[in-house]
């Protein structure tokens, strides 16, 4: 029997079994994630393999997903401006071709059958713009702003309506890039050319409910907030106006301040405020910390000016807004709601005002008439425009027994109106000498001579002025419901009134005084109608005048025409040059990408030269654990014995 030495230690079974099996575990359990790797091809099982790196992983892959987006939206984005460019190229060689008709179409050598055959080559052209302007791709129109999904042109009212929006689509295209994909609709084919521009209307009157953003203020750079220091001589508070919102935010601060005896209140002017005090306040007002809302406010005073003085606040130039009431508009004079009547081609609309009180009431009220026009704010918020966007057709817009349209400035045509615009700008021809001859029911005649006049009113002054010298019983005014010179009759004689030119003079007809006597008064025809612009006005106007023979209006069509070609070529380079830059960015995305994959890469995937060998290596350990294991376990005589 062998002898054991007795220094030797007695290890339990259970403890070498236990450290064995533990053994065995760590090394299957290492063979098992390299086994993972190897399949996968990832480091990472588990993201507690590695938190740091598993958070870093999700960091990339969020960054690649949110390009994949971004190279998505500039592919899309590139397909829709290369169709854009496509469409403009077409748009363009048409328009070149009619150009090239109406040249071929001026001269005395052509004959009418020739122009009206010719005119049947422009109606061509016209159908196939029209087609182009309505023209989609992939579900979407080219043409039709933030409305995309219905054709934008449409023909309506003997015109050609543009029915969708000005507003262009835009897309993300970078982190830190929004930016447009579309063409405006306008910008190409003119939609919005004919507007009807109203005067510059006086600042509306200001409440306590006016808010600081719809003020200009009193030095036109709008209402900056921040703080002011106000005074009475002896007491200085500091005013904290960063919070108002209205003037009566303003006005309520300014007297909770209990400065002395100062109150503020709206002016008496109804477009400023004003500071009083007491008998004793001498009240100065000045800015803090360099902020500018005393001035904005027209209220800054530095120095006193004097014990009991007031200070009068400077125009705060109110802006129109849709909440704007009518009663507060031309400095608080208002606006006769009588309405006027509208006529946009083969339509007329007389809109009405009477139940209107605030200026979206009226917008909603024009706009919703049914005459295809537009109203709307203008940019400066101090008047208010009109827009007809359909082309090919003209438009008046006349009074309906008020004032109205004059007091927007929208009244087409007034005794304002300037001779040389009648006519759609050919004005009147007249001759040397008398132009008009006016006969009373009396048989009392007179002439007049237009020539030298500037506006209506002049015309209107010399028909009164000759009826008087001749002793015949006429009245010359201006129409107070529609538009037209009116001229009544008052001689009370057995004839008719009657209005001729003389030989060779086209003034009556020009001034629209060639209408038969009604009841002893001649209401004279609108002759200042608004003509339509845009491309498919000028391409309709090039058909009549060709139909018509009219070499004049060939020419003038031809002239507008090369317009529409050079504002198509011109967003034909826009387009072009957007769709450069989103190329551009297209390729550097991609650029980005490929670092950053790389990056992943490196940080994710396992490396297959380090994982092969530590395979072997815990696959051999795996083997010599095994055989130890066997070794170290093997139960001999000696063991049951102990």
């Amino acid at each position: 029997m062998a002898a054991i030495p007795s220094n030797l230690s007695r290890v339990s079974n259970n403890l070498r079994t236990s450290i064995a099996t533990g053994n065995l575990t760590r090394t299957q359990v290492g063979l098992l994630k390299v086994q993972n790797q190897l399949a996968t091809g990832k480091r990472l099982s588990n993201p507690s393999d590695d938190p740091g790196a598993a958070a870093a992983i999700q960091s990339i892959r969020k960054t690649l997903e949110q390009r994949d987006g971004f190279l998505k939206n500039l592919q899309a984005a590139g397909n829709h401006l290369g169709a854009v460019d496509s469409t403009l190229a077409d748009v363009s060689d048409l328009l070149n071709e009619a150009q090239q008709i109406a040249s071929a179409n001026v001269g005395s050598d052509v004959t009418p059958e020739a122009r009206t055959a010719a005119a049947a080559v422009i109606d061509r052209i016209y159908s196939q713009l029209l087609s182009l302007g309505n023209r989609q791709v992939e579900g979407v129109y080219l043409f039709a702003g933030d409305r995309s999904t219905a054709p934008p042109f449409e023909e309506a009212g003997g015109g050609v309506k543009f029915v969708a929006t000005r507003n262009v689509l835009e897309n993300d295209f970078d982190e830190n890039a929004t930016l447009p994909f579309t063409v405006n609709g306008d910008s190409v084919f003119g939609a919005f050319s004919t507007r009807v521009k109203g005067i510059t209307l006086a600042a509306p009157t200001v409440g306590a409910g006016t808010r600081l953003a719809d003020l200009k203020g009193a030095i036109g750079e709008g209402i900056r907030k921040g703080q002011l220091a106000l005074s009475n001589g002896t007491t200085t508070t500091t005013i904290d106006l960063t919070k108002a919102d209205t003037l009566g935010d303003v006005i309520d601060r300014i007297n909770a301040a209990a400065v002395g005896g100062i109150t503020a209140a709206l002016g008496g002017d109804g477009v400023s405020i004003a500071l009083t005090g007491g008998g004793g306040d001498n009240i100065s007002v000045n800015e803090v910390g360099g902020g500018a809302i005393a001035a904005d406010l027209g209220i800054l005073q530095p120095t006193g000016g004097g014990a009991g003085s007031p200070v009068a606040g400077a125009n705060l130039a109110a802006q129109i807004t849709p909440l704007t009431t009518l009663a507060s508009l031309r400095g608080g004079t208002g606006i006769d709601t009588s309405g006027f009547t509208i006529t946009n081609g083969l339509v007329t609309k007389t809109v009405d005002l009477s139940a209107a009180v605030t200026v979206q009431d009226m917008l909603n009220a024009i706009n919703g008439a049914g005459v295809n026009v537009l109203a709307e704010i203008n940019e400066t918020g101090d008047g208010i425009n009109l827009l007809n966007p359909t082309q090919g057709i003209s438009l008046t817009i006349a009074e309906n027994g008020g004032q109205t349209a004059a007091q927007l400035g929208l009244r087409s045509y007034a005794s304002t109106s300037p001779l040389s615009q009648l006519n759609f700008g050919k004005g009147v021809r007249t001759v040397d000498g008398d132009d008009l001859l006016i006969t009373d029911s009396a048989g009392v005649t007179f002439g007049v001579d237009v020539d030298g006049a500037a506006t209506i009113q002049d015309v209107l002054n010399r028909i009164t002025t000759q009826a008087i010298a001749a002793g015949a019983g006429v009245s010359a005014t201006f129409a107070t419901t529609g538009n037209g010179i009116v001229l009544t009759d008052t001689a009370a004689g057995g004839g008719v009134l009657a209005v001729g030119d003389t030989p060779f003079s086209k003034a009556a007809d020009d001034l629209g005084l060639n209408q038969p006597a009604s009841a002893g008064v001649i209401t004279g025809s609108d002759v200042n109608a608004v003509q339509s612009q845009g491309l498919f006005a000028n391409m309709i106007a090039l058909q009549n005048a060709l139909r018509t023979s009219d070499q004049s209006a060939i020419t003038a069509a031809a002239e507008k025409i090369k317009g529409d070609y050079d504002r198509t070529v011109q967003v034909r380079g826009e387009a072009g040059a957007r769709l450069q830059e989103l190329e551009s960015r297209r390729d550097r995305i991609a650029d980005q990408n490929i670092a950053t994959r790389k990056l992943l890469s490196e940080v994710e995937d396992v490396d297959f030269t380090e994982a092969i060998t530590r395979f072997q290596t815990l696959q051999t350990a795996l083997q010599a654990s095994l055989q130890t294991a066997g070794s170290t376990l093997n139960l001999s005589l000696l063991d049951f014995l102990a």
